[in-house]
């Protein structure tokens, strides 16, 4: 499921992708680096350009190149209800924890046992395996985490 939208504006933009790497539908992106291009987020991904609207695989006619996709830019009011790696419970909530480990074309979770980068504050609990979070930090505003 990964990062799905479920309040806030959802404010939307294009950004240019980065060419031939699959991207998941609902998950985090990153900027790939010096080049500005997005891609998934890495674990260490401090500054998150968005979440994907949509899937690119290898088979996408757009694959191959930087086009844009769009990607709901999170903003301080938008909640997204996300699944967890290892196991959440209520006292996760208001608690800063990492992304797991993405592979290109996978969606994310949310590591509940991972404090080191702090990219989302969970702001509610949902069941075992999901909660409702906020991005701490995108492209439009700092970090407040670190």
């Amino acid at each position: 499921m990964a990062f799905v939208h479920v309040k806030g504006p959802a404010k939307t933009e294009g950004f240019k992708k980065t060419a031939s790497v699959a991207i998941a539908a609902n998950s985090p992106l990153g900027f790939d680096g010096t080049a500005g291009y997005v891609r998934q987020a890495a674990v260490a991904s401090l500054r998150i350009a968005g979440v994907s609207l949509r899937k690119i695989t290898s088979t996408s006619d757009d694959y191959a190149d930087n086009s844009v996709i769009e990607v709901i830019i999170p903003s301080s009011d938008d909640v997204f209800e996300a699944d967890v790696t290892g196991t959440a419970v209520q006292g996760n909530v208001g608690e800063q924890f990492d992304l797991s480990t993405l592979t290109d074309g996978t969606a994310g979770n949310v590591d509940v046992g991972g404090t080191t980068y702090k990219v989302v504050t969970v702001v509610g609990f949902i069941s075992a395996s999901k909660v409702l979070v906020k991005f701490n930090g995108n492209y439009v505003y700092a970090n407040k985490a670190n």
